[in-house]
């Protein structure tokens, strides 16, 4: 059963993307827990031997042992999260895959459900059709009354052009008049 279990956990360890470097992880946690030294190399003024002396004194002990097994820890607990996870997801799969190999009456709950879908989709087709011919017409009528305003528009200005013609026809017919009465009353008068 160990064996199985450690088959299990390689497999998974080899098909999972890469993890951080075992060093690299060990590196950075080591500096981390020692943060004193590099603290006090900055805070320590002088030159660099007198900041590296300083530094290399505030560390008490280097504590390489205690380090590995948190790198150890965080590498087991990366691990175990992931084993984990990876068992849940296939027991998902194990479990949909039960349920998609279920008895009579769930074919016959999905039956229902895919005639009930299907009717819904077909009500949906009418609805839309619907719409779309609502659209159309809305379309239609909005040309025909931008088609009407202009006609009446052109209709509008044609009637303006000839108001003006008569205003200007009648405005010399009154100077005619008026040329012809004092040409009359000239006459008259002369006579």
């Amino acid at each position: 059963m160990f064996t199985k279990v450690l088959k299990s956990i390689m497999a998974f360890n080899e098909s999972e993307r890469l993890a951080p470097r075992f060093i690299l992880t060990y590196l950075v946690i080591w500096c981390l827990w020692h943060s004193q030294l590099f603290t006090t190399f900055l805070m320590t003024t002088g030159d660099f031997v007198t900041r590296f002396d300083a530094a290399s004194a505030s560390l008490d002990s280097n504590q390489f042992i205690l380090v590995f097994f948190l790198t150890c820890l965080f590498f087991g607990g990366r691990i175990g999260y992931f084993v984990l996870k990876y068992k849940a997801d296939e027991l998902l799969e194990k479990e949909s895959e039960a349920d998609l190999q279920g008895g009579s009456d769930q074919r016959f709950a999905k039956a229902d459900d895919v005639q009930r879908l299907m009717t819904m989709i077909s009500t949906l087709k009418e609805k839309l059709a619907l719409a779309q011919e609502r659209e159309d017409k809305a379309n239609n009528e909005r040309k025909l009354a931008i088609s009407k305003q202009l006609k009446l528009q052109t209709e509008i200005d044609d009637m303006t052009a000839d108001i003006a013609l008569l205003n200007r026809a009648n405005e010399e017919l009154k100077v005619r008049l008026l040329n012809a009465e004092s040409k009359q009353s000239v006459a008259l008068g002369v006579s």
